[in-house]
């Protein structure tokens, strides 16, 4: 068939598209509008080097100790896709992490670093007061494993993470996005289910 053949195809069903495209959109509109306001949370975790440690051995010191800065940070990101690690966190804000899967708990979290003394950390809860519990717990368990982690010889922590203060904000459901995205998928299934109707006559 050529090209021109499926415009014909398609102009005869072209209300059955249209139809089946409008409600994809109209769905997704108001199961998003009709979602429940969620609480956004913004965190930056600064990667400061302590306690160290007297050498002569390298020319470039400043150059290996930023090195050494970046690959600690990336443990530390590292961490936020260990599910153990983030049960600790639940755990000490005293909160029911509502583990449905092994991926649940780290897709909750959007980690970012950029640089290489700068992590920023994002997630959304259900409510302000979980958020805070949750904040104040990643606080402290995230500078608690920095401590235990690359001590020097007589028991020192090298690097230390200084947590910032929380940015908290309404995250409300992205309308304007679900629309276009149902629209997308929508005009797809009118158009192959148009053709399945066609072919199967």
């Amino acid at each position: 068939m050529e090209f021109r053949d499926y415009i014909k195809i398609y102009w005869a069903q072209r209300w059955f598209i249209f139809v089946l495209t409008g409600i994809a959109v109209v769905a997704a509109v108001a199961i998003a509008a009709t979602r429940p306001v969620m609480t956004g949370v913004s965190m930056s975790f600064a990667i400061n080097r302590t306690n160290k440690e007297a050498t002569t051995q390298y020319q470039y010191d400043g150059y290996y100790a930023l090195q050494a800065s970046d690959l600690f940070a990336q443990t530390v990101v590292s961490w936020f896709s260990t599910p153990s690690v983030l049960r600790e966190v639940y755990d000490q804000a005293n909160l029911d992490p509502e583990i449905q899967s092994l991926n649940s708990l780290p897709s909750r979290f959007s980690v970012k670093k950029y640089s290489a003394q700068n992590i920023v950390v994002r997630y959304t809860e259900r409510d302000d007061e979980r958020a805070n519990k949750l904040a104040d717990a990643l606080k402290t368990v995230m500078e608690d494993k920095a401590s235990q982690l690359n001590q020097t010889t007589d028991g020192k922590s090298i690097f230390e993470i200084v947590a910032g203060a929380p940015v908290v904000a309404a995250a409300h459901p992205n309308i304007w996005l679900a629309g276009a995205v149902a629209l997308v998928l929508g005009l797809a299934l009118a158009l192959f289910i148009a053709a399945a109707r066609h072919f199967l006559r």
